[in-house]
């Protein structure tokens, strides 16, 4: 599927128009996005050359490990679903297989020879993987409600050009001061920032006796880390944002308590807060997160009310 063959599939309706693939690649390209993701994609097309001709491209078991941690996300854990998933969005299973390889690349300068065609088409199977696909669809849903709030009736997405300011006014209408600090008082837990020291190795028990180290002998963690051949690390994070495994022993934790050791997918960690800030309207993420959190939440609320769906993104 392009853009060319995308028309005849609804997305959402609202005001009465049917909305397609078409217009929210339109909306995308109007707000510079769709640029963007091509450019992306045909760097990764270069890249996947390059390596292809030195036989380096990543291995059929890693691409495969790529694929799995995919349909995993999607909850496509059979052959079948990952195939109806797939022939919804017209695309193949050798595209799809193709898509995964290139999400472990990092892109070259692209190719000026590289075919248009092959860009656009290969774009598209990387726009619907990726969720940017999605994430444009939900951005064109909320265009096309705001501007229903002041223009009630058919919607004109004849001039896709006008939608995103009207979504910038009405966003910006919502973040009045009082507003936005009550966010940040309702999320006074969650936003709460944390400056973590971690120690960090893959065995657990050079992690463990790293803790008795720390605990019993009263060592510092540095110390104990570069002695371990452990890797240290400083995080400064929001309590929102840890890993979950981190975040529930995050939670009540103090400054200077020494948390773990801890087992993730990848290694095991021992964690010493070294700071805990209470969330506030002057620390830049607590208040772009305030802010972001008004947005959606007032942007969810008219996309609710104007949007009828038949994608389920």
């Amino acid at each position: 599927m392009t853009v060319a063959s995308a028309t005849d599939t609804p997305v959402f309706t609202a005001g009465g128009y049917r909305f397609t693939w078409v217009e929210v690649i339109e909306g995308a390209r109007v707000r510079g996005e769709w640029a963007a993701l091509q450019r992306h994609v045909a760097g990764l097309l270069s890249r996947e050359r390059e390596l292809s001709a030195v036989g380096a491209l990543p291995s059929g078991a890693e691409t495969r490990t790529a694929g799995n941690g995919f349909r995993y996300q999607l909850n496509l854990l059979s052959a079948d679903e990952l195939e109806a998933w797939l022939a919804r969005r017209n695309i193949s299973v050798q595209e799809w297989m193709d898509e995964m390889r290139r999400t472990l690349l990092e892109p070259a300068e692209p190719e000026r020879e590289t075919e248009p065609a092959v860009i656009e088409r290969a774009s598209w199977v990387h726009a619907v993987c990726s969720g940017k696909l999605a994430q444009y669809a939900r951005t064109l849903a909320e265009e096309v409600a705001v501007q229903l709030i002041d223009e009630p009736g058919v919607p004109r997405p004849d001039k896709p050009e006008r939608l995103p300011l009207g979504r910038e006014r009405f966003c910006a209408a919502q973040l009045s001061e009082p507003v936005v600090a009550a966010e940040v008082l309702s999320n006074k837990i969650g936003w709460t920032r944390l400056d973590v020291q971690l120690l960090i190795h893959p065995d657990r028990m050079v992690v463990r006796e790293a803790a008795m180290c720390v605990r019993v002998d009263g060592r510092e963690l540095a110390e104990v880390a570069a002695d371990a051949g452990a890797k240290l690390e400083e995080l400064s994070v929001l309590l929102d944002d840890a890993e979950p495994v981190l975040r529930t022993r995050l939670m009540a934790a103090d400054p200077g308590e020494l948390i773990g050791p801890l087992a993730t997918k990848a290694d095991h960690r021992l964690g010493r807060v070294l700071r805990r800030v209470p969330p506030s309207m002057d620390d830049p993420a607590v208040r772009r997160r305030a802010e972001e959190t008004v947005m959606n939440r007032a942007l969810a609320a008219e996309v609710n009310r104007y949007v009828n769906w038949h994608e389920h993104l």
